[in-house]
């Protein structure tokens, strides 16, 4: 049963409840600082609604940089502490310092945390066919993520390493998350050419369709630009990038009117 209760944390304490934190997100250094400062110069507010919450194993689930805040300040703090909540709730706690996705794959023991994510999040935006970023309707939790990572792990690995790969032969040019969630997503509808499409794009060598080329021009010099190529605009060149490839297809300029033309649907052959 979970219990509730108001706790003088001391030091000392605060060490013992973290011994049992083998793994846990990364330890914000700039957040301990801030409460460790709020505590010392008495601006720390104890009554607030905001629980440290600790699992029936002892694995504190929500407030490890309080209590390292607690340690950094050398001095005793009330907190109120829940107690005995399933260890399994530890990637739906969002309160405090903010638990982002790749907090929650890393305590996983998912390889390749830092990069999944952001290319999940990249492939259902081109799913479901947004050109801007997912509103708060259709976006996906962290467990939502986890979830769909589980569900084709070795998948969603081969794209981590193959997106790794080709974001440094791109020269760190076009992010990982794009590379990721549009490999993902072409590779739904055609493996063979999602793979050779991003190869060709990444490296230059041995195109087959100048508009590959073209496209990775006009990626290069937005990279050395000031004024950076819109996110619309960068997903619709794409697009149609591949649509050309997937056709045959060579014009001499790659280009996308957002007045005129319709957003582009990526084929499958």
């Amino acid at each position: 049963m979970i219990e509730f209760k108001k706790m003088l944390v001391t030091p000392t304490l605060a060490k013992q409840m973290l011994e049992a934190n083998t793994s846990n997100r990364r330890l914000r250094e700039n957040v301990v600082m801030q409460y460790a400062n709020d505590m010392i110069s008495d601006r720390w507010k104890e009554n607030t609604a905001e629980m440290i919450k600790v699992s029936e194993t002892g694995v504190i689930l929500d407030g490890q940089h309080r209590l390292h805040g607690v340690i950094k300040a050398n001095k005793p703090i009330y907190f109120y502490i829940a107690t005995n909540l399933p260890d399994e709730v530890f990637d739906v706690l969002d309160t405090g310092s903010r638990r982002n996705a790749s907090d929650v794959f890393m305590v996983q023991g998912i390889k390749n945390q830092n990069l999944i994510p952001s290319m999940i999040s990249m492939y259902n935006l081109l799913v479901l066919g947004k050109r801007y970023g997912i509103g708060k309707h259709d976006k996906a939790t962290n467990a939502m993520l986890l979830d769909q990572y589980y569900k084709e792990e070795t998948f969603w690995q081969n794209v981590a390493r193959q997106s790794g790969n080709w974001y440094m032969a791109f020269a760190k040019i076009l992010p990982t998350s794009y590379i990721g969630g549009f490999y993902a997503y072409f590779y739904k509808l055609n493996n063979e050419k999602a793979e050779e499409f991003f190869k060709q794009l990444t490296t230059g060598i041995d195109v087959e369709n100048n508009t590959i080329l073209l496209l990775r021009n006009k990626l290069m010099q937005d990279k050395m630009s000031p004024r950076k190529i819109p996110q619309t605009l960068k997903m619709a060149l794409i697009l149609k990038t591949w649509n050309y490839y997937i056709k045959g297809q060579e014009p001499k300029l790659l280009k996308y009117d957002t007045v005129n033309e319709e957003f582009p649907v990526a084929l499958a052959f």
